[in-house]
């Protein structure tokens, strides 16, 4: 190329406005750039929106479920205790349980009748 066909090109961009256009297509880019980001942003500030409800509605379900758990445990000891009490109850039965039954001969557990008085007085003390 030679100088005035250089000359020429820069003065018919300067003449047009080439650069000009040069400077907004740059601008337009950038613009679009910058829209294009603003909707990244929108899209996760909507996902950490969508995530937080997720979060309290799980949080919400885990605290009923524990109550719920608490609950049942606290119906388990009472039922636990109540078995003991029950067995417990059943053991002394058969201790009390006479040897000798239907017969004039009655036998006690443990021998005569203040032997027995006497154990129960100290299972009462104690």
């Amino acid at each position: 190329m030679t100088l005035e066909l250089i000359i020429q090109l820069i003065s018919a961009l300067l003449g047009t406005g080439g650069i000009v256009a040069l400077f907004l297509i740059i601008e337009k880019k950038a613009a679009a750039q910058l829209a294009n980001t603003e909707k990244v942003n929108e899209q996760w500030q909507l996902i950490v929106a969508q995530k937080e409800r997720d979060f309290l509605a799980l949080s919400q379900k885990y605290e009923a479920v524990t109550e719920k758990f608490e609950k049942l445990y606290d119906i388990n000891t009472d039922l636990r205790t109540q078995l003991n009490t029950a067995n417990t109850n059943f053991a002394v039965s058969h201790l009390m349980r006479c040897y000798v039954t239907k017969c004039i001969r009655r036998v006690p557990p443990f021998g005569s009748t203040e032997e027995v008085k006497q154990f129960i007085d100290k299972k009462e003390v104690a």
